[in-house]
């Protein structure tokens, strides 16, 4: 049958419709799919929680700079992470049916905020100590003796022992307490350094009593209390083993409750510990690192770990090598390396020896002072004993070493010495790995001098400084010369020698009946104002970029999780905080008027203030910390 000259025309016109259909279909169909598949994803996996309408400031700017990185409006999380960042159009048309969705009308919002040196479970249990005295008198009874003399401590002394302490309890102490400020400067601490009383005369007012007499970072035990402990540690008590096995009182302090009482009252342990921890993210604090000294924290902890009930993510330091330990160097030779190891609240960052000098006056210094003042200093670390050794079979074996206490500049130096020998000796670890070892040390007290910067720079050593040293090392500038004063937590070189700088708030407490906010003392390193009123190397003062970079970016390098910590970036934790000013534009002076109205870890709401939650129709989550700040006080 033959078609006419228009039906053939008209077929040929289907023909080629149909061909170019296919071939757009085959070009076409995949990207359209590709989207589709992408908007399934979004509507599927919708955020659980969305903030807005808010000045989100991601510090994602890794580097030594003031640099802040980008700024963006919203933020949404999905589980425990970061799951979109942008403007409020971008990340609101994620929203799902069941997302949540808060309008910050303006606020700030920053990383959840890292403390790189604090004891809180140290602290968890002296407030628990306090309200359970009873409890406790089992261990020790506690005692505070005052006097204007030598005479009338050592009167005072012997009035407990042989009036208050005269019917013990089967294993009691007597814990004596005397008089010193937060300098290491009183009575009580001369009493103790100069011999008011020596162990002899202390075991003649006391022969089978064990009794521990203290004023940090000086303290006095008898023979009894002396072998008491050692052998509650499985240890021979001999002189040689006491003098190896304990270097400072914070061992027996922060041990003798917790690793006694505790040892038959874990479950308690463990709750005291995590009821403490509740209250640091009141003022932003997501993340603390320290060490841990008492052996049954580590199994409370565990448990806080395993159970899910970790309040707080921690970064510890193992100190157990040093905790009553004869053989340091070999205990830490045959710990191994655990830095980095663990879970998303509780990993570790190293071996420590805890301290490697003490506190004020009795630090480790190069500089020159009276003869009577340098005679305190108290020199732990030195070339060959037995820290010496442990350092130095630590990083032989490649382990992590971590400096959790250093206060003056000699010891630093010593570290760096032993840093250079292990690689002379064995030419197989190089300076990269050295580097890559990332080798810490805390406080700034009276370092690191401006000459000490290149060497830390090339090991690359990070720092980790405070507010409190700009008060506590003033008094001894008398005795080191005015000169030091730019050696007190010198941020401001240090970072422009290359040295990663962190900010450590030791001692900050949100228990107290009023709390201060975060960086009302942190401040001072922008103003360098310590706390009575005194300008301390003004030269060395930081802006408040700098501030919040090392409190959050800076601070997780420092604590090995910079990959999930420190910044507001897509697929890491979501831990932030929500401020109550926008940090950035208050005036300087006002700085410490800025706290948290919202703190948010691990994508959960842990605080929600009061205010801010009428404001968005939710009730308040966590501790309603009242803070004791006024705007005339934060501009003194």
């Amino acid at each position: 049958m033959f078609r006419s000259l228009w039906q053939e025309t008209f077929l040929r016109m289907v023909l080629m419709t149909c061909c170019m259909v296919a071939f757009l279909s085959a070009v076409i169909v995949p990207v359209h799919a590709q989207r589709t598949v992408q908007v399934v994803e979004e509507l599927v996996n919708y955020p659980d929680m969305i903030l807005h309408n808010g000045k989100v400031i991601t510090v994602d700017d890794y580097s030594l700079s003031n640099s802040l990185g980008r700024t963006v409006q919203a933020i949404a999380v999905r589980g425990d992470t970061i799951q979109r960042l942008g403007s409020n159009d971008e990340v609101l048309r994620l929203a799902g049916p069941q997302t949540r969705k808060i309008d910050l009308k303006g606020r700030t919002v920053v990383p959840g905020l890292i403390d790189t040196h604090q004891h809180l479970h140290d602290a968890a249990v002296d407030y628990w100590a306090k309200a359970n005295p009873a409890k406790i008198e089992s261990v020790r009874k506690q005692f505070s003796v005052t006097g204007k003399t030598f005479q009338e401590i050592t009167k005072g002394i012997e009035l407990v022992v042989k009036e208050q302490m005269a019917r013990p309890m089967p294993g009691q102490w007597a814990w004596i307490d005397l008089p010193v400020d937060g300098s290491g400067i009183g009575i009580g601490a001369d009493y103790l350094i100069k011999n008011g009383m020596d162990r002899k005369q202390l075991d003649d007012i006391a022969p089978k009593l064990p009794v521990f007499i203290g004023a940090h970072p000086a303290f006095l035990w008898n023979t009894a209390a002396r072998n008491d402990f050692l052998r509650l540690y499985e240890v021979e008590p001999t002189d040689d083993n006491e003098q190896s096995a304990i270097t400072i009182s914070t061992t027996i302090g922060r041990s003798l409750i917790s690793d006694r009482y505790f040892d038959t009252h874990m479950d308690e342990l463990a709750s005291v510990i995590a009821e403490h921890l509740t209250y640091p993210p009141a003022g932003g604090f997501t993340t603390f690192s320290s060490h841990i000294v008492g052996l049954r924290k580590m199994p409370a902890y565990m448990r806080l770990v395993r159970e899910g009930r970790m309040p707080m993510r921690l970064a510890f330091s193992h100190r157990f090598c040093q905790q009553v330990e004869t053989d340091i160097p070999g205990c830490f030779l045959r710990m191994g390396d655990w830095a980095g190891l663990g879970s998303k609240y509780f990993w570790n960052v190293g071996l420590t020896l805890g301290g490697i000098d003490n506190g004020p006056p009795a630090i480790c210094t190069t500089y020159e002072a009276p003869p009577e003042d340098k005679a305190k200093e108290d020199c732990i670390l030195k070339p060959d004993n037995s820290y010496w050794k442990a350092i130095y079979s630590a990083l032989r074996a490649r382990y992590r070493y971590v400096v959790n206490h250093l206060y003056g500049d000699k010891p630093l130096d010593y570290v760096m010495d032993i840093m250079e020998q292990v690689m002379k000796d064995n030419p197989d670890i190089s300076l990269n790995e050295v580097r890559a070892m990332r080798l810490s040390a805390d406080h700034c007290g009276f370092y690191p001098r401006t000459a000490q910067l290149p060497r830390m720079a090339k090991l690359g050593i990070m720092i980790s400084c405070g507010a409190g040293t700009l008060t506590r090392s003033f008094p001894y500038l008398k005795l080191y010369g005015e000169d030091k004063a730019s050696n007190i937590s010198p941020i401001r070189k240090a970072l422009d020698a290359g040295v990663m700088t962190t900010l450590e708030v030791e001692g900050l407490d949100y228990r107290k009946p009023q709390a201060e906010p975060p960086y009302l003392g942190a401040s001072a390193l922008v103003t360098r104002r310590n706390k009575n009123g005194i300008i301390v190397a003004p030269e060395q003062a930081i802006d408040r970029e700098t501030l919040l970079k090392m409190s959050t970016v800076w601070a997780a390098h420092f604590v090995l999780r910079e990959k999930e910590l420190g910044t507001l970036e897509v697929g890491k934790f979501a831990d932030l905080a929500v401020f109550n000013k926008d940090y950035l534009t208050v005036p300087v002076e006002q700085l410490g008027t800025v706290y948290p109205v919202m703190t948010v870890l691990g994508g959960k709401i842990v605080i929600l203030r009061e205010e801010f939650g009428k404001e968005l129709g939710m009730a308040n989550v966590g501790p309603q910390v009242k803070y004791t700040f006024t705007e005339q006080r934060a501009g003194e």
